[in-house]
């Protein structure tokens, strides 16, 4: 029987099965190779996830910002909690997200940008039976991430990949949802398209992210952006119950909507 690690996997790239060639006891220290059927890509797995790109397979605007970034990582959750008292605190922000999201008993739950796993903790209670995949394309962030877990007392399935690829089977999660940092995404209707893909036909998906108001405040650091605008053209037509929140006290926005049975 497969690890519920490897179940959900597919070929980031041309979407076909992988082969593992490795040791899957435990099943959260997996080591050893995927190879994919068709393309033959081969990925490892190790650190407690699985390695879907490289390094320089990373993309970042600016060299500044990857230097920001990289200081950013190391120290995610003290951070993110200062800028989220400028939205009623970490709690209520965080919760102002969540609280969308329709899990119900054995849920299989996708985050595509899982940082550190600080969502996990809020919605530990919520995962009756489910399971919890998240992926990032830091390796920082998700090495954060398993030590989290194992001080949470917490399991979740971690992947490195970019959002825009995502490493799964279509069809495959009851709830998919990103918070954060969406903003930053090369090509953002990409990353919803995959969202979309991977998502159980009638899922709800959750997209959250800061608005312009929120990015002048980094701007010192990052350097300045084009202006922000919530990705409402990314959304297709098709999708049904389309919403746009302005949220965090207007330093965030929320974009709901449900994919079609």
């Amino acid at each position: 029987m497969k690890s519920h690690l490897l179940e959900p996997i597919c070929c980031p790239k041309c979407k076909s099965d992988l082969q593992f060639n490795g040791h899957e006891n435990p099943p959260s220290k997996l080591s050893g190779i995927l190879v994919c059927q068709k393309c033959g890509s081969e990925f490892n797995a190790g650190e407690g996830f699985i390695h879907f790109i490289r390094e320089d397979e990373v993309f970042r605007f600016s060299k500044r910002e990857e230097f920001f970034r990289s200081v950013y990582a190391s120290l995610y959750t003290p951070i993110t909690n200062l800028m989220f008292l400028l939205c009623g605190g970490t709690k209520n922000a965080r919760r102002e997200v969540l609280a969308k999201l329709e899990i119900r008993p054995k849920s299989s739950i996708l985050e595509t940008g899982i940082g550190t796993g600080d969502n996990i903790p809020f919605l530990k209670n919520q995962i009756d039976g489910g399971f919890y995949y998240g992926l990032d394309n830091q390796v920082r962030m998700l090495r954060t991430c398993a030590v989290n877990l194992v001080k949470w007392n917490c399991s979740a399935c971690l992947y490195r990949a970019n959002a825009e690829q995502l490493p799964f089977k279509d069809n495959s999660f009851d709830v998919v949802f990103h918070l954060g940092a969406i903003n930053l995404f090369q090509n953002k209707k990409q990353a919803i398209d995959e969202m979309i893909r991977v998502a159980k036909p009638g899922t709800r998906i959750v997209i959250a992210d800061e608005t312009e108001k929120a990015s002048r405040l980094f701007a010192i650091f990052v350097g300045k952006h084009e202006p922000i605008e919530p990705p409402m053209d990314c959304i297709p037509h098709t999708m049904l119950q389309t919403k746009l929140e302005i949220i965090w006290k207007g330093y965030g926005y929320l974009i709901t909507f449900r994919k079609p049975d």
